[in-house]
């Protein structure tokens, strides 16, 4: 028996010496060619990845350093971004027990210039939205099983969610743009995977993924565009 059971951790032992590096998750998703900070640090996540070696080769893009911190499943990536580095999807690689991982990692274009985005002023009038108490537009994104608090949407309920979502701005822009309103302030709609209610939106557990209950990433790039073509901010 004793000698089953030492095999078995051997093996297990091997499996693990001999896996190919897995990254399951990048933060940020993605950057952009020719930001004013030339700095750029990277999240990278995977089971035991806190010690694969690294290398980026692209050009303008030098990697600075990599911080290996207590948890085994995290590494940074610091990362030198030029002003002659181009928009692309630069390959990272990663090294671990003789295993080779690659990856790919975009550089977008900027689409205008810092000096033509508009912040609001006191000549603004801002109307402030909390999506999940706003409009229901899409009913079938209410219950989403893979979040730690998947609970039917109930207005009676003043603590839970009423099921309100981005569509339900998207739906009602031309009532806000007759209000007369110049600007929109909407409470925090990033993903809240917790196990308490947060509709209100103030406890985000990542900082680039739309909550799936208010819609996606799209839907949220399209509601600006949208609110823009109305000269709403």
């Amino acid at each position: 028996m004793k000698h089953i059971l030492i095999s078995s951790i051997l093996g297990v032992a091997s499996l693990i010496a001999t896996a190919t590096p897995n990254i399951t998750k990048i933060d940020p998703p993605y950057w952009w060619a020719g930001m004013e900070q030339d700095t750029l640090q990277v999240m990278i996540q995977g089971a035991d990845i806190r010690n694969a070696d690294v290398a980026i080769d692209y050009p303008g893009v030098k990697l600075l350093d990599v911080a290996r911190l207590d948890s085994p499943n995290y590494q940074f990536l610091y990362l030198l971004v030029s002003d002659d580095a181009k928009p692309g999807d630069m390959k990272i690689s990663f090294t671990q027990n003789g295993k080779k991982k690659q990856i790919s990692y975009s550089l977008k274009k900027r689409d205008r210039a810092p000096e033509e985005y508009v912040g609001f002023d006191a000549s603004d009038v801002l109307y402030l939205i909390m999506p999940d108490r706003f409009a229901d537009g899409n009913p079938n994104n209410n219950e989403v099983k893979s979040l730690k608090h998947n609970v039917k949407a109930d207005r009676a309920n003043h603590n839970g969610r009423h099921g309100g979502d981005i569509k339900g701005i998207s739906d009602h822009l031309d009532y806000i743009e007759q209000l007369g309103v110049t600007a929109i302030w909407v409470n925090p709609v990033l993903e809240n995977d917790m196990r308490g209610g947060a509709y209100h939106g103030y406890a985000t557990t990542d900082y680039y993924r739309i909550d799936p209950r208010f819609g996606s990433n799209e839907e949220w790039q399209q509601l600006v565009a949208d609110c823009h073509k109305r000269n709403i901010k």
